[in-house]
């Protein structure tokens, strides 16, 4: 007891480093051999009545857990917030005053879901749905210290290999969203040491490495809080040096989109969480580079550094950003008003016949300068002459409609047959195999408009028929069918329940 009487726990096991709060309790009610998970809580926490949500990832109260250590305990609430939870990695792009607050609820005990406050809840980018882990990590442990743990660094969104093994992560047994799961250790019954087959391109084990070296920065660095307008005028002044944005910061979106999609293929992309969908005016990333103060996931932070070519480190380290900002020009002219009218009259003069724009063009600037601000003179002295009108080729619609129409079924029969992951059956897609642009989608080209709608892909159809193709190169090639297996095979990651669900849903 301590002097008022209250009693401590005797000891707390030894905590590894990137360790969950969550696996140090797992690991403390196996060595108490403790049954009742309401037990291990009162030990721990003090608290007599439900404590409410409980969240792996975000713990609260820890403020009492920490005065129940033991007196010889320097084990601080920041510490574990900083260095035993998800705090570093989803506060990383809110504001100081946001992050503030979020800690305050894991100290003092919030009530409610603390995923809320981080944005979790709204976003699209969602966390996983089981506890994940590195089994070579898992063996190693084994072999070395005799026992393993949880780990942060799975449970990222995004993170798909281990940065020391560059080995696929996989899910273990114990659910991560349930507030009524019990404590389970990283063991035998949750996780065994079979190392999953990575069927993704190398780039994708690539481009996530290079996600993870992010991802381990936030965790292992205190940075310094930027809040959102910050950031945001970070990337405008990053874009304006890649001439992705103009020199007064407006982002030329198209283009950036272009560039974008470029970098990542669309499969990667869909494993992260991040699809493009170039359809919609309203996809994230249009909705990611305007200064607005919507929640934005820290995985899209880090694509689009990456995209950039920078590191989070070098957004924490700038001091100040531009952003968008008024250009002024100061115009001093070259020629008085006598010497301009002079110049003009000789173009007018050398070009006898040609028409007012084509005055204009040979005249570049002078015809600017002239027409705005000697106006009267100019239409004095210029002539009019009438263009003759070349009569525009009249188009046989039905006939182009017609090509238009094998062209699309000519594609869409290549991207079916096409070797390799499937693709899936869109305008866009369709329009990139034949090599064309918007004007593909001309109202007047009925059929072939009508034919692109009908044979457009749903992306529900769309994944059923990636996780055929993933069955049937399984089957070919010999391999041991599991949903899990299928679901990496397919592209899908190993998170996914819907997925897993249509999976259950294919092979039965």
């Amino acid at each position: 007891m301590d002097g008022r009487g209250r009693e401590m726990i005797n000891f707390l096991p030894l905590i590894y480093e990137d360790e969950l709060l969550f696996s140090v309790i797992s690991r403390y009610k196996q060595i108490c051999g403790m049954e009742s998970k309401r037990a291990l809580e009162m030990d721990l926490f003090k608290i007599y009545k439900r404590m409410g949500r409980k969240s792996v990832l975000f713990p609260q109260y820890l403020d009492t857990f920490v005065s129940n250590l033991p007196p010889t305990s320097k084990l601080s609430i920041k510490e574990i917030i900083t260095n035993h939870t998800m705090y570093p990695f989803y506060t990383a792009m809110l504001s100081e005053q946001k992050s503030q607050s979020v800690f305050i609820a894991m100290e003092k005990g919030y009530g409610k879901c603390i995923e809320n406050m981080v944005g979790m809840a709204g976003s699209k980018v969602k966390s996983t749905n089981y506890l994940r882990y590195c089994p070579k990590c898992y063996k190693e442990d084994l072999e070395e210290i005799g026992e393993s743990y949880w780990r942060r660094l799975p449970q990222v969104p995004g993170a798909l290999y281990c940065p020391t093994h560059k080995v696929l992560y996989k899910d273990s047994n114990v659910v991560i969203t349930d507030c009524r799961n019990d404590f389970y250790c990283v063991d035998e019954d949750t996780c065994n040491t079979e190392v999953m087959m990575d069927t993704n391109p190398n780039q994708f084990m690539l481009l996530n490495l290079r996600y993870m070296e992010n991802v381990s920065y936030l965790f292992k660095q205190h940075v310094i809080k930027k809040d959102l307008t910050f950031i945001i005028n970070f990337y405008i002044d990053r874009l304006r040096e890649r001439g992705l944005a103009s020199k007064g910061g407006k982002i030329y979106i198209e283009r950036l989109i272009e560039a974008f999609l470029s970098y990542y293929p669309s499969d990667y992309l869909e494993l992260m969480q991040s699809v493009v969908d170039i359809e919609k005016e309203a996809n994230w990333l249009r909705l990611f580079v305007r200064n607005n103060n919507k929640n934005r996931s820290p995985l899209r932070h880090l694509l689009f550094l990456q995209f950039l070519g920078i590191t989070v480190e070098e957004l924490y380290s700038t001091k100040s950003t531009t952003g968008k900002q008024t250009i002024l020009l100061k115009r001093t002219p070259l020629f008085d008003v006598e010497e301009r009218r002079k110049q003009w009259l000789m173009i007018i003069e050398k070009n006898p016949g040609v028409s007012r724009s084509q005055l204009k063009q040979i005249g570049k600037g002078l015809h600017t300068w002239i027409y705005v601000n000697d106006r009267e003179w100019y239409e004095e002295v210029t002539p009019r002459t009438r263009e003759r009108k070349q009569k525009a080729e009249i188009i046989d619609w039905e006939k182009r409609d017609e090509g238009c129409l094998e062209f699309a079924k000519s594609a869409v029969e290549r991207i079916l047959n096409a070797e390799g992951k499937p693709i899936r059956i869109t305008p866009s897609t369709i329009r990139r195999e034949i090599g064309v642009s918007r004007w593909f989608n001309h109202a007047k080209l009925l059929k072939t408009r009508q034919y692109i709608s009908d044979v457009t892909e749903d992306i529900e159809s769309y994944r059923v028929r990636k996780i055929v193709w993933a069955i049937e190169e399984m089957i070919k090639q010999g391999e041991k069918l599991t949903v899990y297996k299928i679901q990496l095979k397919a592209g899908f990651g190993g998170g996914n329940k819907g997925i897993k669900d249509i999976i259950i849903k294919t092979i039965m």
